[in-house]
């Protein structure tokens, strides 16, 4: 109730930020968490990962049937030619334990004129209790305790598999997040810069109106600012790409896909923190990957019921001994005797019983040594999967680890190239405004400076992408 008590608020808290975000006069940036929150609270696929907890659960509630009491009773009568010829009542109740001892009890009685000799029982009917042990197969382990186990062991696996599945498709959320800051980013550089052509190329035409300029100035600037405009139309298809690519992860809790409104803006990159990140941190990720990443945990959940099947499967080259058991009574009295303690304690254990054993065991052992035979394969396949997944992400975390190393130091130096380029346009306006220059090398320079701006803003994007990139590999990002 807790848990059911909790997603309803995680749930209505991502639907008031989204309907924030979505509906809002003035629209707040969509920031990396907001987004993350929403997509794991209503995305279809996190739901349907979701499912397999209740699919575990479903299965540890059937192996524990295998656990529980059950009554049984059978009556048969038979009437011909105005005799009754015999009337057999049967009622018991089996009660399994865990130590592979199966308690019971039932109440048995019988009469007629042709009744079995073998079914005559006392005039007040026979009550029993007993008791059935195995003493070699099925002693140590069994179906049931093996099939308890294992659904014990599917449920953690399953959670690991949940929590790997939302972590993958938050990888494809985080990537296309980023893409999308990008595209947003870079459309501001570019719709700034056509403004400056459309500045220039007005100011220009009004000088050459007047007779200031040479008509070469005006074309020239003409041209720019049709490239300008091209090129902003391209910026404004890339991010109009990039929104739809991002509101394919956005739903409601109803399952109504939502589309992000073009209102909505995206963070500055340049006001994120760009930092180097420190060793301890590398170290501490690695650590999650090695030990608590949910992929490989949910591999080693398998072997371990891999394990329990092994035994269980070793457990069946033992030969069938059933030990059965049953204290007999007159009717409700088990004391049979009533002469004297120790009489009483005769009749019980010595006299007033039911004794059986049953011993099976097949000559060949051909099933049971192939089913181990087979448990041996899955096990070995199972252990080269978790051997590939371990060595893949450790892969793939140091490519992670080294390209946000290397990115820090390029984002240092594509700061230093935009604030050059700047100084160097910002010298040639002045020598053009002197006479000095011309409008070729302004629009050189310029387009020099555009060009470091959105190389800086794509290698600060791909920075953040690999930062939280990290985490993903380190299988945090589901928690």
């Amino acid at each position: 109730m807790r848990l059911m008590f909790l997603k309803k608020i995680q749930l209505t808290i991502g639907i008031w930020i989204l309907g924030t975000l979505l509906l809002s006069a003035q629209p707040q940036a969509l920031q990396l968490e907001q987004y993350l929150d929403l997509v794991k609270a209503n995305h279809p696929l996190v739901r349907q990962a979701n499912l397999l907890n209740s699919e575990a659960d479903a299965y540890v509630l059937k192996a524990r049937g295998g656990f529980d009491p059950k009554l049984e009773a059978n009556f048969d009568q038979k009437s011909f030619d105005g005799k009754d010829y015999f009337s057999v009542g049967q009622t018991e109740l089996k009660i399994p334990t865990w130590y592979g001892i199966e308690l019971k009890a039932g109440y048995n009685w019988s009469e007629g004129v042709f009744l079995n000799p073998e079914e005559a029982l006392p005039a007040a009917g026979q009550a029993i209790l007993g008791l059935n042990v195995n003493l070699l197969q099925g002693m140590m382990i069994d179906q049931r305790r093996a099939a308890l186990r294992q659904a014990q062991l599917l449920q953690q696996q399953n959670d690991q598999e949940r929590r790997a599945l939302i972590n993958d498709i938050l990888i494809g959320a985080n990537e296309t997040y980023w893409d999308w800051v990008y595209a947003y980013n870079r459309l501001q550089i570019y719709e700034e810069a056509y403004r400056l052509a459309v500045t220039r190329f007005d100011a220009l035409r009004e000088s050459y109106i007047q007779g200031y300029k040479a008509a070469v100035d005006t074309l020239e600037s003409s041209i720019q600012m049709q490239n300008r405009f091209t090129a902003l139309q391209e910026a404004q298809l890339k991010l109009e790409t990039s929104r739809l690519k991002l509101s394919n992860y956005l739903w409601t809790s109803d399952d109504v896909p939502l589309e992000l409104s073009p209102n909505v803006p995206a963070p500055v990159l340049g006001d994120a923190e760009i930092a180097p990140i420190p060793n301890t941190v590398f170290d501490s990720l690695r650590n999650q990957l090695f030990y608590q990443h949910p992929a490989l945990l949910a591999l080693n959940f398998k072997l371990d019921q891999l394990a329990v099947q092994n035994r269980l499967n070793r457990e069946m080259l033992k030969p069938r001994l059933q030990l059965s058991y049953n204290f007999l009574a007159d009717g409700w009295n088990f004391n049979g005797y009533q002469s004297s303690e120790q009489g009483d304690l005769r009749n019980i254990l010595t006299e007033n019983y039911k004794f059986g054993l049953q011993f099976s065991f097949p000559l060949f052992l051909r099933k049971e040594r192939a089913e181990i035979a087979l448990n041996d394969i899955k096990t070995q396949n199972t252990s080269f999967k978790l051997l590939q997944k371990r060595l893949s992400l450790q892969n793939k975390f140091g490519v992670h680890e080294n390209t946000a190393n290397t990115l820090v130091s390029q984002i240092e130096q594509y700061e230093a190239m935009v604030a050059n380029y700047r100084a160097l346009l910002a010298a040639e306006n002045e020598k053009f405004r002197l006479g000095s220059s011309s409008l070729f090398l302004i629009n050189s320079r310029e387009q020099k400076l555009i060009e470091a701006q959105e190389k800086l803003l794509k290698t600060q994007s791909s920075f953040l992408k690999t930062r939280t990139a990290l985490r993903a590999v380190a299988g945090l990002l589901a928690d």
